[in-house]
């Protein structure tokens, strides 16, 4: 599978979790308000809410950044394959004096 397939599903299948995360009230609603239950102190509800919510938000920020870079590496090795190393070495790299932005400088001090 290419990486740019990978990238599309990636990012459906990470928005799908963080909709699920958004949602926390549906999460209360199904298993209930009851306040005999508590964890921490806090009635299950609003723990479900601070678990999945904000903290379950972050966290799966976090999760998706580690993929996301893991997955770039492997676009851009994709991309030296496909259109040789020359000429991926010389955009995206990332390397100062090498690019269009370069050319344009070295032109301008002249």
């Amino acid at each position: 599978m290419s990486a740019y397939q990978k990238e599309i599903r990636s990012t459906v299948g990470f928005g799908i979790v963080y909709v699920l995360l958004g949602h926390t009230g549906l999460w209360a609603v199904m298993l209930g308000t009851d306040n005999s239950i508590r964890i921490l102190g806090l009635p299950i509800h609003y723990f479900i809410a601070i678990t999945l919510g904000s903290l379950g938000v972050l966290l799966w920020s976090m999760v998706w950044c580690r993929y996301a870079n893991q997955l770039e590496d492997e676009i851009e090795a994709e991309n030296a394959n496909l259109f040789g190393s020359a000429e991926a070495d010389r955009e995206g790299s990332g390397r100062q004096g090498v690019g269009p932005d370069a050319l344009v400088l070295a032109e301008g001090a002249k």
